[in-house]
């Protein structure tokens, strides 16, 4: 016999070997984000704990997947009060434990009392769910690394990424565990450049996210004179590592072709420290092939508690999967 308890915080042990675990999560959900609210699903069999679920609730317009358009304007007036199982920032959907029919229909029942439209993000396509729509999400571009790696590439692609971070080489580049306090308003400013160039916009991050994760965190600082115009957010674990977020001051930043430099000087920085693999990010999938990353495919599962709007979304399957321009 299955029950769950509505959890706050992470229980002891969430995702420990993760990179994104228990830390990060916490961080995240306490860096005031006024659009979420957070949680954690812990489902017992008996007095036994055997699965526990992130989720996160949000009012989500139907719109929000699509690029810029008329379609996009014409249904920005569909919204929805989501309830999602994974985390609004972490590509890669993780539940701890047993990932069975049976916790799933326990975690989709609690899930829908918080919500509308049920989701669960980042997952694999067969997942054991019963009378969701699954449509495409973005694939993860995960790269494997080694103290080979350069000397394993075709010499035309090492040559490219040569001339690349030569053309950075008039910018000071300073590796950072952490993030001085000084920097946190200059770094977040640099994020909102790369978030307002975003064609999809999921969340919008505060200052008190860089705060909260700085101890998690390695930063890769780019400074022209002595003003930042670029940084990169990694956190890494055991044998991942995670591009988390990147900010550039585009007006500067393109002379010197900062934007291709900062992912080569992750995979330096990722080969260095002995990391094994290095998820890059949803995006900008073009130059993360020519590193040499593979596409890990992701489904976003859906379920609408009104049985005829389910059977809408899915004849709109597609309005909920990427478009070609956010695959390029």
């Amino acid at each position: 016999m299955l029950h769950i308890e509505d959890l706050a915080t992470a229980p002891e042990g969430f995702l420990p070997d993760e990179p994104e675990g228990a830390e990060f999560y916490q961080a995240f959900q306490t860096a005031r984000l006024d659009d979420f609210s957070f949680g954690y699903f812990a489902v017992y069999r008996d007095s036994a704990l055997v699965t526990v679920a992130p989720y996160f609730v949000m009012d989500f317009r139907l719109n929000t997947l699509l690029p810029n358009g008329w379609l996009k304007r014409s249904l920005s007036w569909i919204r929805f009060k989501l309830a999602c199982i994974g985390h609004p920032t972490v590509d890669a959907g993780r539940i701890q434990g047993e990932v069975s029919q049976e916790t799933l229909a326990a975690i989709s029942t609690a899930l829908a009392k918080k919500g509308s439209l049920l989701a669960y993000k980042g997952f694999a396509e067969d997942l054991p769910l019963r009378g969701f729509v699954a449509a495409k999400g973005l694939p993860v571009p995960v790269l494997s690394i080694g103290p080979d790696y350069y000397q394993a590439m075709k010499s035309d692609r090492r040559n490219l990424l040569k001339r690349k971070l030569k053309k950075a080489a008039a910018l000071r580049y300073e590796e950072c565990a952490g993030l001085p306090d000084h920097l946190v308003a200059k770094v977040h400013a640099l994020y909102l450049n790369t978030w307002q160039k975003a064609e999809l916009k999921f969340e919008k991050l505060t200052p008190e996210y860089f705060a909260n994760t700085r101890s998690l965190s390695h930063y890769l600082l780019y400074f022209l004179d002595d003003e930042l115009i670029g940084f990169t957010q990694l956190i890494g674990k055991g044998r991942h590592l995670v591009n988390r977020y990147i900010g550039l001051d585009y007006a500067r930043s393109h002379e010197y072709g900062l934007y291709f430099a900062m992912f080569i000087r992750t995979v330096e920085f990722g080969i260095r420290e002995g990391f094994e693999e290095i998820e890059l990010g949803a995006t900008s999938y073009e130059f993360k092939r020519i590193l040499g990353a593979r596409q890990i495919p992701t489904w976003n599962h859906y379920r609408h508690n009104n049985v005829l709007v389910n059977w809408m979304l899915g004849k709109l399957r597609g309005v909920l999967e990427p478009s070609e321009s956010e695959l390029r």
